[in-house]
């Protein structure tokens, strides 16, 4: 396969760090169907040395992680976040490298680079590694604040739930507003650390609803909640003594969703099994076509596994995470 050396001295101008804005700024959405195109030619080109590629994707993974417009599992944004460090380190950005590399390894603590992914004498699997305890710092309150939680949604961070408004210092997370009925993004934030933007907060300390506000506020929630999904909640059984039994019903997508997301996992890893043989074949090529042709077919399994990958992570990991449990169970520019 035909490789270029990737210099470590590339010379990129740095990002310049800017406030917490508004997802209505973003130019246009970033959707899951360029995320993943992004993600996987960013893991190729860097496994091939290919800095012009990899520059350019990595580019658009920073560009774009403050405008997605879907939820993401933990895992796809570690990833991200991964190779916006690189993509920095190679811009001469030090600093911003590592800070990256900190809300990846926060979020997957145990990932190591593959041999065939990074090199082992790269300087950047050396900075990686040495954010490894920083990764592991604890989050910060906001003091005197709390979430102001928006009727009918509410908020991720790096695609983990959040209830409190706290956030590990010293690197970027991505704060996601999401609507409780659909899963979609209503708003979207890159933060500097628990930098919560005014309008996710409201003070800690409000005056005591009144019974009037109280069923005000039932009666919003009950007709935000499809009817569907109030009826299939659980279901209630009054026993002899008078006791009321609430028996937990299991949503009936969860299991398919979570038996899709485990079979596409297994394509993915076929795929990419599949690849080796045929880099295989290119390295023992006699003939400029082989060499073309199974070149080729080799870029396009890694590719299908990774995009095959992801979208099995993310329909398994709303699978697993969708409950029909009883009562009450989340752009801007760094």
């Amino acid at each position: 396969m035909l490789r270029s050396r990737l210099s470590a001295a590339v010379l990129l101008l740095a990002v310049a760090a800017a406030p917490s804005a508004a997802w209505a700024e973003c130019k246009a959405p970033y959707t899951s169907s360029e995320l993943v195109n992004d993600l996987t030619s960013s893991q190729l080109a860097l496994r091939n040395l290919d800095e012009a590629t990899f520059n350019a994707a990595a580019g658009r993974l920073e560009a774009g992680v403050a405008c997605v417009s879907n939820p993401i599992p933990p895992m796809v944004f570690a990833s991200a976040y991964r190779y916006i460090g690189a993509n920095r380190y190679l811009s001469q950005d030090i600093e911003g490298s590592r800070r990256w590399f900190r809300t990846s390894l926060e979020l997957d603590a145990g990932y190591q680079w593959d041999a065939n992914e990074l090199e082992l004498e790269s300087p950047i699997r050396a900075v990686f590694e040495s954010e490894r305890d920083a990764g592991r710092a604890a989050p910060v309150k906001v003091e005197g604040r709390v979430l102001a939680q928006p009727a009918g949604s509410t908020y991720m961070i790096d695609g983990r739930p959040l209830s409190v408004a706290e956030a590990t210092p010293d690197r970027p997370h991505v704060l996601q507003q999401v609507a409780t009925s659909d899963r979609s993004v209503r708003g979207t934030w890159l933060l500097d650390g628990p930098s919560f933007p005014a309008q996710t907060l409201q003070d800690a300390v409000v005056a005591a609803a009144t019974p009037e506000d109280q069923q005000k506020a039932a009666k919003e929630a009950k007709k935000a909640k499809p009817k569907a999904e109030r009826e299939k909640v659980a279901n209630v059984e009054y026993t002899d003594s008078g006791a009321i039994k609430v028996e937990r019903v299991r949503p009936p997508e969860k299991t398919p969703l979570m038996i899709v997301g485990a079979v596409a996992i297994l394509g993915a890893g076929s795929l990419y099994a599949a690849s080796f043989v045929t880099h295989d074949e290119f390295e023992a090529s006699t003939t400029t076509d082989q060499l073309l042709e199974r070149q080729t077919l080799t870029n396009a399994l890694v590719l299908g596994s990774g995009g095959v990958l992801l979208a099995g992570l993310g329909v398994g990991y709303w699978g697993i995470v969708l409950d029909g449990g009883a009562g009450v169970g989340i752009s801007g520019h760094f």
